[in-house]
């Protein structure tokens, strides 16, 4: 069976706990970020979490999307899993970026921030969607029994299909989603 190596494994882990804790931390209101010591935390916070969330993208981006997977994928299932992705990885550039703006503008008095903090709010809220999306999408995948659950998670193996009427309603809708997607994509 292919599988994620150990390393990717580390970095899609210690990456979900490190956005964890910046959801968690997060500053409530701007005028907090009056305190120097703070505004220093927080900016030294986003450069590590853009530095790590680009790291794990060059070292992810050879890797093979639904890795794992026992049978070939359609190629619906496979835009939708690489637009996922990509969004992913969008909102999680974005979100220091964004927070980095943010301090820019407080740090020289420069305006815009409205703006800002607007794209900061989008780009959670963007986070939030396709995080819970793509976890979603995994637990999914699990109960379908193919594979992929099981090249990055290291709890709760699969253990095969669970059988029930719903998945097999979902499978149907899935079908004709791919089916919908293939025709719009697939050369005339």
């Amino acid at each position: 069976m292919n599988s994620h190596t150990t390393t990717s494994k580390f970095i899609h882990w210690t990456f979900s706990l490190l956005y964890a804790y910046g959801i968690f931390k997060q500053v409530d209101e701007l005028e907090q970020l009056e305190d120097a010591s703070l505004l220093n935390s927080e900016i030294v916070f986003a450069v590590a979490f853009l530095v790590i969330v680009s790291i794990r993208y060059f070292y992810m981006k050879g890797t093979p999307t639904l890795l794992g997977a026992h049978d070939e994928m359609r190629k619906g299932h496979l835009f939708i899993a690489k637009t996922v992705h990509r969004l992913v990885y969008f909102s999680l550039i974005m979100l220091p970026t964004t927070g980095l703006l943010i301090a820019a503008l407080i740090s020289f008095d420069i305006p815009g921030m409205r703006i800002a903090i607007a794209l900061h709010e989008l780009s959670a809220s963007l986070s939030y969607i396709v995080i819970a999306i793509h976890i979603g999408a995994s637990l999914y995948s699990r109960l379908k029994g193919e594979g992929i659950w099981n090249a990055m998670v290291p709890i709760w193996q699969e253990k095969g299909r669970v059988n029930s009427d719903l998945l097999s309603r979902l499978e149907s809708l899935e079908d004709k989603t791919y089916d919908k997607i293939e025709d719009i994509f697939s050369p005339k």
